[in-house]
């Protein structure tokens, strides 16, 4: 692990800067994690005074380092200034564990939260419902019951099907509950703490119809993608290096398509975009370099970046002509615009006679890897937001993951009932960015056609490695071809779970007493990752290295799986139509199948491994109950 110190020097008066300095100073003498958190957690004042700044920053360094030293993080003085750096952890195993822990500790201060509190004990609180006296428990299957009928079905005692969650006021038949208040339930179950995700989301519930109850074998969700993972982009060809990768099976006719492609993604862009009161009416294409011309000029007399216009919930209801007029996308639009026009003007300059040594020089000079970039970003945009998704929540419910359900789960995500429920979802769904550009209602294709993910820990993941699914087994006739998780590279270790809700909100209040407004307002068109943008502008309001302390130096490794056989064409505006491996005409079949290969390839063998069975018959609900283990009064 990295062990790279840094220096604390926060922007506070010499009063509280020299009260912070003591308070670490004892710090540092205990010992390392949750006895340092506790002292500094000690002397945390209470929020009832936001009007003195130095107040302000004194309380979020404290709450900010009271969360650092309780995932491990050093402490160390040099010259009488504080010096704080990664926590140095053991390889492999111990790591793994070392994470592991230091999730947990956020993950039961969530479980403290009050209305969790209290949503906890109402799903474990039996009540009545259809005759039966009902609680969560009846969603988990009991041991004894499970054995039984193994010892009778062999891998037929479990009968996967998928319910996927249509609404939040959907109900369970078997219980009453709401589908999403179960799904809700086992996440809480697990290491990772659980943290909304704003965009496009889908819940799912696995589950055993040969119970009677229906228990539930996994969960999973499908969210938005993450905007900027490199590995992902230079696999699928949206980056630099992706195209140079390329390069060395390119001729003259495949490198034709990539430009031609480029050009219409730029053209493609330009057009989505309102740009008749930037640069005085309709676009010529030839006279890209005055509309250059006209953008700076304009860009120059803006002044401060402008608030984003609030966006009503209801997207059917709202002018997107005034919200595209207004003074925050007028700036975003002309920035746009001027990266677009600078490309398209390269790209026209090309000797389109000789593509392949076109394409060469566009990655040879700086001028020309500027405009690719462009084009590449440009054709990104329109698909990143719209066909793709990452899977954020997938795995198996106890006592199911004693018998690999989540590799069940796993492959079930390329099921095609997921790739309709999304088509049915969101294929009129108005996208608010584009829209906002555009200045009218603005609806992409929803062709889902590839998912990505990432391991909890840099070691891999024994859920997602090496699993495939052959696609013989679902009844096609090419034996040898397999579709699956495909490891593409591991992230750079940037992250925020391990900073608490707590410290957020203080850090929040921080930037809003400086600038006089929220600079970070969960408003579609400011920017991706919101909790990332507000922590970092926290960290440099504080006057602390943000890139430093955002690094928690956990990599992961990230998967990708193609769901269609042109998913990267498709992705990269080469191709209009989505091939996709698995019929669309039959997903519950589909569902089915991929259900039969894992009895036969995952739990066949499963149940024949003696230690395993030992493992699942010691498995006590008890034990796994949230209220039993968390809370001292139920």
């Amino acid at each position: 692990m990295i062990d790279e110190k840094s220096v604390i020097q926060p922007f506070l008066s010499d009063e509280y800067l020299q009260e912070l300095t003591e308070i670490l100073k004892k710090a540092e003498s205990l010992m390392a994690g949750r006895e340092r958190a506790n002292w500094i957690e000690d002397n945390i004042p209470d929020s009832n005074n936001n009007e003195v700044l130095d107040e302000m920053r004194f309380r979020s360094l404290l709450l900010l380092f009271r969360d650092l030293f309780s995932q491990g993080w050093e402490l160390t003085f040099k010259n009488g200034i504080a010096n704080i750096h990664h926590p140095i952890t053991p390889d492999n195993v111990e790591t793994k564990q070392w994470y592991r822990d230091a999730l947990l500790r956020e993950r039961n201060k969530q479980l403290e939260n009050d209305s969790i509190k209290k949503f906890i004990l109402k799903m474990e609180k039996e009540r009545k419902y259809n005759g039966d006296r009902v609680s969560i428990k009846n969603l988990i299957l009991p041991v004894n019951q499970l054995l039984s009928d193994i010892e009778d079905y062999k891998e037929d005692a479990v009968r996967p099907y998928l319910q996927i969650i249509q609404s939040s006021s959907e109900k369970d038949e078997k219980t009453g509950f709401k589908l999403l208040d179960i799904w809700r339930y086992f996440r809480l179950t697990w290491t990772l703490p659980h943290k909304p995700t704003p965009g496009r989301n889908i819940f799912l519930l696995v589950r055993d119809s040969a119970q009677e109850f229906n228990p539930i074998i996994g969960i999973a969700a499908l969210g938005s993608s993450i905007v900027q993972i490199t590995c992902r982009d230079n696999e699928i060809g949206w980056t630099l290096e992706g195209i140079r990768e390329r390069m060395d099976t390119m001729n003259d006719v495949t490198a034709g398509q990539i430009i031609n492609s480029l050009s219409h993604s730029l053209l493609k862009s330009i057009s989505g975009i309102e740009f008749r009161d930037l640069i005085g009416g309709e676009v010529n294409i030839l006279n890209a370099k005055d509309y250059e011309n006209t953008l700076s000029t304009f860009l120059k007399g803006t002044g401060s970046r402008p608030a984003a216009p609030r966006i009503s919930s209801n997207l059917d209801e709202v002018n997107w002509n005034d919200v595209c007029q207004s003074p925050f996308y007028k700036v975003k639009r002309a920035k746009a615009l001027l990266n677009l026009f600078k490309a398209q003007s390269f790209f026209s300059d090309l000797n389109i006679n000789e593509p392949l040594e076109a394409l060469r020089q566009l990655i040879m000079t700086s001028r020309g890897r500027s405009a690719l970039s462009t084009a590449l970003q440009s054709n990104k945009k329109e698909k990143v937001g719209a066909n793709m998704m990452d899977i954020i929540v997938c795995g198996a419910i106890p006592p199911y993951n004693y018998l690999l359900g989540g590799k069940l789960i796993s492959m079930l995500m390329m099921s095609p009932e997921l790739t309709q429920e999304y088509q049915r979802k969101y294929k009129n769904q108005i996208s608010v960015i584009a829209s906002a550009m555009k200045g009218e209602p603005v609806v992409k294709p929803a062709n889902l056609v590839f998912l990505g993910t990432t391991s909890l820990y840099e070691t891999g993941s024994s859920q997602y490695n090496r699993l495939t699914i052959p696609k013989y087994a679902l009844n096609d006739n090419e034996p040898l071809h397999k579709i699956g998780f495909k490891p593409l590279g591991v992230t750079k270790g940037f992250g925020t779970v391990y900073i608490s809700d707590e410290t957020v909100e203080a850090l929040s209040e921080l930037t809003t007493k400086l600038h006089g407004r929220r600079v970070v307002n969960n408003t579609f068109g400011e920017g991706t990752s919101p909790r990332m943008r507000l922590i970092r502008a926290g960290l440099d309001a504080l006057g602390l290295p943000s890139n430093h302390l955002l690094n928690h130096n956990f990599k992961r490794i990230v998967y990708g799986v193609k769901l269609a056989d042109n998913a990267y064409e498709y992705l990269r505006g080469e191709e209009n139509e989505p091939c996709y491996f698995l019929s669309q005409d039959k997903p519950h079949e589909m569902t089915e199948a991929i259900c039969e290969f894992w009895r036969k390839r995952w739990l066949a063998m499963r149940i024949d491994n003696n230690d395993i069975m030992h493992k699942l018959s010691r498995f006590d609900i008890n034990d796994f109950l949230l209220g039993n283990n968390y809370f001292e009064n139920k």
